[in-house]
Formats: structure tokens, C-alpha cells, sequence
């Protein structure tokens, strides 16, 4: 069988059982998003509104190339839209690179005369450990923001949403902690910021050591949370309570 007539779309809209039999006995890798379905065959896809391609095909086909190097048969029923879906999930996971901190905060910064410390505790987060793109997720997983306003406060929603900025991207938790703090403090010019994450990391659970309970807890202090141990010390117990 030619592996290009694998590729043909039927006119009523089903792949025939035939072609996706002989699709399943190609001997190489998969020919160019043969796994996809009749509707979203080579040609249906256009260039984003931005100018540049399309991502998704790209990522479509490695998942698909992953599968086959896996000894699986994207071919089959059941793994017919795992390429497109699992591409569609990973967008959805990194979205976070389209997103800017200026955008999300947007007029939610008002002028406020309160000098006192502001704390959002137990945001839930979950992000992709960059080294195996594994997640690093759960009730464990918790952000504690904290910050003393200088004349200025933000919606606390905000503050949920520069997290998950920069938790929907590739991750280590070191970093991720570095860059709420250091978001936080550009957009609203604070006296101090506290950022503490406490994460359960699945490629320390499901591969590798494989130590179920372990937990990894990061902080980042800056400003007067940072120079000030009273201070600091204030917020510490405050997300403990």
C-alpha cells in the first residue's frame, strides 16, 4: 500500500477501514499527520491572525512520532485524536508565554493609604517540571503571596493570576518562586514581597526515587520582608495560622 493514500480524507467524511489497516503496517515513522482526523487533514489549517504558523500541527505530529516511538499504533481507535488532544493540553499547560503580567493587572491597581501587610494564602497551582515535563501539583501545593503596599494595593484575584502566568510555563520551583516576587514588585512598587511555595513534585513520586511524601518549599524575600527579620518573621507566622 502506498503510505500517501494513507493520507486521503473520504469524501463522506470517514477514514476507510482500509487505509487506517495499512497505515497501522507502515514500517517507518508515521508519514506527516497521518493520525489525524478526516476534518483536520493537511490543508485545513491556517497561519495564526499573528502572521506566524500554526503551532499546533507541529506539536500534533511530534506526539504522534512519540507514540510510534513508544511501539504504539496512532493509527488505532483509541489513540486516532491522542496527538491533537495531548498538543491541545500542552498549549493549554505553557499558556502562560502568551501572557503578560502588564495585561493581567491591567486598571487593577488603585490608590490606597494602607501600609500594613496584604496576604493571599493557599493558592492552588500547577505547573510542568521542566526537566521531564512531568507536573508538580496537589493540595500540598500551595503559594502564599505577601506584600506592604506603598500608597498602592491590587485586586486580589491578581495576584492568583500572576501565578498562574508564570506556573503555565516550564518550570523549577525555584525559579517560579523568583518571578512572582519579582512581578509583584514591578507592578505595584511595594516596601516588601514574600512569595513561599510549598510543592509536591511527580518526577520525585512516579519515577526517579520515587519518594511519595516529600515535599519542596521555596521562598523568595524582597525588600523590607527580606532586610527586616520582625517583618519577616510577621509574615512566616501569619501563613502558618
Amino acid at each position: 500500500m502506498e503510505p500517501g493514500r494513507a493520507l486521503q480524507c473520504c469524501q463522506n467524511g470517514e477514514v476507510e477501514a482500509g487505509l487506517l489497516k495499512g497505515l497501522a503496517e507502515l514500517p517507518g515513522p508515521l508519514t506527516k499527520r497521518a493520525h489525524a482526523p478526516p476534518e483536520q487533514c493537511i490543508g485545513k489549517r491556517e497561519d495564526s491572525e499573528e502572521g506566524g504558523r500554526d503551532p499546533l500541527p507541529a506539536l500534533e505530529e511530534a506526539y504522534a512520532t512519540i507514540l510510534h516511538g513508544l511501539g504504539e499504533n496512532p493509527g488505532r481507535q483509541g489513540l486516532l485524536l491522542t496527538p491533537l488532544r495531548a498538543a491541545r493540553a500542552m498549549q493549554f499547560l505553557t499558556k502562560g508565554y502568551q501572557e503578560t503580567v502588564g495585561e493581567i493587572v491591567n486598571d487593577a491597581v488603585f490608590d490606597e493609604d494602607h501600609d500594613e501587610m496584604v496576604i493571599v494564602k493557599d493558592i492552588d497551582m500547577f505547573s510542568l517540571c521542566e526537566h521531564h515535563l512531568v507536573p508538580f501539583f496537589g493540595k500540598v501545593l500551595m503559594v502564599h503571596i505577601g506584600y506592604i503596599p506603598q500608597k498602592q494595593v491590587v485586586g486580589l484575584s491578581k495576584l492568583a493570576r500572576i501565578v498562574e502566568i508564570f506556573s503555565r510555563r516550564l518550570q523549577v520551583q525555584e525559579r517560579l518562586t523568583k518571578q512572582i516576587a519579582q512581578a509583584i514588585t514591578e507592578a505595584l512598587k511595594p516596601v516588601g514581597v514574600a512569595v513561599v511555595i510549598e510543592a509536591t513534585h511527580m518526577c520525585m513520586i512516579m519515577r526517579g526515587v520515587q519518594k511519595m511524601n516529600s515535599k519542596t518549599v521555596t521562598s523568595a524575600m524582597l525588600g523590607v520582608l527580606r532586610e527586616d527579620p520582625k517583618t519577616r518573621e510577621e509574615f512566616l507566622a501569619l501563613i502558618k495560622n
